[in-house]
């Protein structure tokens, strides 16, 4: 027989959601236990958001650089691809002991391996030993991975996991995909000498973004050399002398030296055995009621692997996760988000949040596109491009944004706080932030 060990919550999955849970149901008081079947840590820190941000990081310097030569910066700037990743694993390396000591000092039970529910309120973790784990109540925090590929050759390719890992970078690269993660790794190889060849099934780049911006960035990725098929599939990889083939829909063949598939992300929720428990899902995840709620009342689902129409990004999730813990300590009241920011960490970055800049005129607002590559606080630094379109409210008040610059992440966040605070220009006026700054150009986009 199995031990048996007995909590008022679980938790399976120890990323940035199932931790803040924890954290949260413990300081009520009550007994918590998070599982974790890989990397105590999870996705963002371990193999997604955080080191590809500190490889992002080479990038932007590099390309500040790049911006003011000739015009005051002489000399030429590489990326030190065995260094970058060097840095890169000092900081990954040391996630997981973290994490565990992090639980420990908080009082949260741990137990490592993987989770599948065996009735509505226990499941069996398959680790060193079997160890039975019952709780009153569940989240699941289980997150999603990389899709596979469906064609001859497929296992010859790379996921971001082991992208965000390699230890050079090859002279040709094909990524496949046209989303977040496809751009962002184009972007950074191709900062790191690769030559990018970016397959794309379908007629447009970045779905769901405004396309007037999209375009722009389509001729920011054409100025760094980076090549891209729309329209178009692999499918074969095949093996050669000197890499490998990629051969296109087309018919043509791509020689090159890898090959990563960004095709879209599934959830984790079909390694659970979810029927045992009486919790309902599908391919798009766990499905929620408005309480995040499954259809077993006693569990709950957050995150990526939730089947929300919000953004699956770590902010969500988290927040999400917080809000589950509320329920079960009490909280009677359906869960509503904030304004939710996005950005595609490219080159350059592209961010929205609120009311869809593409959509906004249709349905009433005022819509203001502004190029702000002039503007001091850009023209400063170089950067070759900064566009902004915000959408207005009838009180002018702002409710949307668009930002496409090097500083798209910073202005969006100021987007953010004014839409959540129902500010218009008055109230942006009469704050006093650093000059020059993008907080400080605030007041123009009124």
């Amino acid at each position: 027989m199995a031990e048996t060990l007995h909590y008022d919550v679980a938790i399976i999955g120890a990323g940035p959601a199932g931790l803040a849970a924890a954290e949260d149901i413990v300081a009520a008081g009550k007994t918590v236990a998070l599982i974790e079947k890989y990397l105590w840590g999870g996705t963002c820190p371990n193999y997604g958001c955080d080191p590809k941000k500190i490889l992002l990081a080479a990038v932007e310097a590099k390309e500040h650089v790049e911006f003011l030569s000739g015009d005051g910066v002489d000399g030429q700037v590489a990326i030190n691809w065995e260094s970058l990743m060097g840095r890169k694993m000092r900081f990954t390396e040391a996630i997981p002991e973290k994490t565990v000591h992090s639980l420990d000092a908080n009082g949260i039970a741990h137990v490592y391996g993987a989770a599948h529910f065996i009735n509505s309120d226990t499941v069996v973790v398959h680790g060193d030993e079997d160890i039975e784990v019952q709780a009153t109540d569940w989240i699941l925090t289980v997150g999603q991975r990389p899709a596979e590929l469906d064609i001859p050759g497929a296992e010859l390719t790379i996921d971001s996991e082991t992208f965000l890992s390699l230890p050079a970078m090859p002279e040709d690269v094909v990524i496949i995909g046209g989303g977040y993660i496809a751009v962002e790794f184009a972007s950074i190889a191709a900062a790191a000498g690769a030559q990018v060849h970016l397959v794309v099934r379908g007629s447009e780049l970045l779905t769901g973004f405004d396309e007037a911006f999209v375009d722009t960035l389509l001729d920011q990725l054409d100025d760094r050399g980076i090549r891209v098929y729309f329209n178009t599939e692999v499918t074969e990889v095949a093996k050669t002398d000197d890499g490998l083939n990629a051969t296109l829909s087309f018919g043509s063949t791509l020689p090159t030296k890898l090959v990563l598939r960004a095709v879209g992300r599934v959830g984790n929720n079909d390694t659970l055995a979810l029927e045992n428990a009486g919790v309902e899902d599908d391919i798009h995840g766990i499905n929620v009621d408005e309480f995040l709620r499954t259809s077993n009342p006693h569990i709950y689902a957050a995150g990526d692997v939730a089947n929300t129409s919000r953004p699956r990004i770590t902010t969500v999730g988290y927040y999400e996760a917080r809000y589950a813990a509320s329920v079960i300590l009490g909280h009677d009241e359906p869960i509503t988000y904030p304004a939710v920011p996005v950005v595609v960490y490219g080159t350059p970055k592209l961010a929205a949040v609120g009311v869809p800049t593409q959509y906004a005129e249709a349905d009433g607002y005022s819509v203001r596109d502004i190029d702000m590559t002039n503007w001091f606080t850009y023209y400063r630094t170089g950067e070759p491009a900064a566009r902004a379109k915000v959408v207005l409210d009838a009180n002018k008040k702002l409710v949307g944004a668009t930002v496409l610059s090097a500083h798209a992440d910073e202005l969006i966040n100021y987007f953010t706080e004014a839409i959540n605070n129902k500010d218009g220009y008055q109230a942006i006026r009469d704050r006093l932030y650093a000059y020059p700054t993008p907080a400080s150009d605030l007041e123009y986009f009124f």
